[in-house]
């Protein structure tokens, strides 16, 4: 017998992964048309059953097959509108993080800019404190020089010469 009772499905010819909403909606389409083959097989049988009974089970499962379909359709909608709204949003802030990366790279260069003077002026604090340290190793090495020269020119005394005498105190106490 011919399955008079067929529900489109959206699964033949698709070999591709699917995502679980979709295996669970493959699995719906499938019990569906396994209603239908078993509906079609019951109007063979008019006579036991009766075809009032038939036209309604008939009619129910065309009336489950089309709300099925409407609510697919429905929830594709609310998906798609989802998508968009998610992309919209999902550009929106990327826009917002390039904008603010932008101020973000303007103010750090402008800060940079104001700092030039800082700069400028430890390097120049720098340069001082290099220069004040070679003039400091000059002089003491003038006076280095002075001191051994002095103490070369000092012929050796003794002890008694080197070591001067204090005066003794008047008042006595030491």
């Amino acid at each position: 017998m011919q399955n008079e009772h067929q529900f489109p499905s959206g699964t033949e010819g698709k070999v591709e992964c699917q995502r679980p909403e979709e295996e669970k909606w493959a699995e719906f389409v499938r019990d569906l048309e396994m209603l239908g083959a078993q509906l079609s097989e019951l109007s063979s049988h008019p006579a036991v059953l009766g075809d009032h009974f038939i036209q309604r089970l008939n009619t129910q499962y065309q009336t489950v097959c089309n709300r099925a379909d409407v609510w697919k359709q429905t929830t594709d909608q609310q998906i798609d509108a989802i998508r968009k709204l998610a992309d919209y949003q999902g550009r929106e802030a990327q826009g917002t993080f390039k904008d603010i990366r932008a101020r973000s790279k303007a103010t750090a260069f402008e800060m940079w800019e104001r700092s030039e003077p800082l700069r400028q002026g430890a390097q120049d604090v720098g340069e001082g404190l290099v220069r004040a340290w070679a003039e400091l190793r000059a002089s003491f090495g003038k006076a280095a020089n002075r001191l051994s020269s002095s103490e070369a020119d000092m012929s050796p005394r003794s002890i008694d010469e080197q070591v001067p005498k204090l005066p003794r105190d008047p008042s006595g106490t030491k």
